[in-house]
């Protein structure tokens, strides 16, 4: 079969690496004129006149980027399967939708207010006090379009730097940690979740996640399964789907965002799960059985951002494996990623701070548990 993707970076990469031993062929189409996929063929289509040429070669649909055109996504339908569907793209990109999909589907979320100018962030920033976070409704990812409001009189300078005509403004949560639940559902309806990951984010981008979670109360991941769960069935979506969440003091999950797609919080299952996360897309999107989920060990996943460590060193780590992803050295840019295992969480943190003096400007890793 040969599976088109929208989008070429680095997710499309790691999905053709798993579909090869399925005898599956990736055709990649780029919007950008910038594909760092680096492996199978590559479209360029920055004058969208290549569209029917993509179509031509592929038997179906996917992608691993949700800020697509929903348009575009809408007209590739009409022509082969698109698996996630176009609804679940125009929820996911547009954080009002999503907020109020989690309201409808009582999927609890920080509160919130939705503003249309300088004042009403103010206003909002009174309302629910602060510090707030204030975030375009759409186009924002990896930190970008989002602002730290501690004060009211900070609206106008944080609407100014946003620059975007909507935004949606969140009350700070206290909470103990960041996690995601990640699932998958078949064409037949079937789900499987992965076990939650425990993820420290610095500057907006994820730098470490964590699974399975030592300390994680089943019904934690029991309530979390439930509201993934639901939010695949009201979507009627097939593949991968991650909901990232704050776990509050109490116990207790409010839901940031979600991602229509393979996730960078999901990256462990490639080494730490019986089935990765790539694989178990490819094999929801074709109609094929789902593969086990469990995970072998407790597995890190360590991002490689902005500079690459010595490869050489970094493997030899005890049950270390580098993934590059053959992208030029850019501040902020995803270079690389190590998953790390161990039989023990102790010996893995080991393993992960041993990894993190590796790599230029690593931050230091933090995990709720330690």
């Amino acid at each position: 079969m040969n599976i088109g993707v929208l989008g070429a970076g680095q997710l499309g990469r790691m999905l053709a690496l798993a579909g090869y031993p399925l005898a599956n062929r990736f055709t990649f189409l780029d919007t950008t004129g910038h594909p760092s996929v680096g492996i199978g063929e590559v479209i360029i289509d920055t004058d969208q006149k290549h569209l029917a040429s993509f179509l031509e070669q592929v038997d179906l649909v996917t992608y691993e980027f949700e800020h697509l055109p929903v348009p575009l996504v809408q007209a590739i339908e009409e022509h082969k399967p698109v698996y996630p569907s176009s609804e679940a793209i125009r929820v996911c990109q547009n954080r009002a939708e999503e907020k109020a999909l989690f309201d409808r589907l009582a999927i609890p979320t920080p509160a919130y207010r939705l503003v249309e100018s300088a004042v009403e962030l103010e206003a909002a920033a009174r309302e629910l006090g602060t510090p707030v976070v204030a975030k375009s409704v759409t186009e924002g990812y990896d930190g970008k379009g989002q602002a730290v409001v501690k004060d009211p009189s900070e609206a106008v300078e944080a609407w100014r730097t946003i620059n975007h005509p909507r935004l949606i403004v969140e009350a700070f949560v206290d909470f103990v940690r960041e996690v995601s639940i990640i699932a998958v559902r078949g064409r037949d309806g079937e789900v499987v979740f992965y076990p939650m990951a425990e993820n420290q984010h610095v500057d907006g981008i994820l730098r470490y996640s964590i699974a399975p979670m030592p300390d994680l109360d089943d019904g934690v991941q029991q309530t979390a399964d439930g509201y993934i769960r639901a939010l695949l069935d009201e979507l009627d979506y097939v593949g991968v789907l991650t909901l990232e969440l704050f776990q509050t003091r109490d116990g207790a999950l409010l839901a940031n965002e979600m991602a229509p797609r393979v996730h960078n919080s999901g990256h462990w299952t490639m080494d730490g799960a019986v089935t990765s996360q790539f694989e178990n897309h490819l094999r929801a999107i074709q109609g094929l059985p789902l593969g086990d989920t469990a995970a072998r060990m407790p597995t890190c996943m360590v991002n490689v951002i902005g500079r690459e460590g010595e490869a050489a060193e970094l493997l030899a780590l005890p049950d270390a494996h580098l993934h590059r992803y053959d992208k030029a050295e850019r501040p902020g840019r995803k270079l690389a990623h190590v998953n790390l295992l161990a039989p023990t969480h102790d010996e893995l943190l080991e393993r992960v701070r041993a990894c993190a003096a590796l790599l230029p400007d690593a931050p230091a890793p933090r995990f709720s548990f330690d």
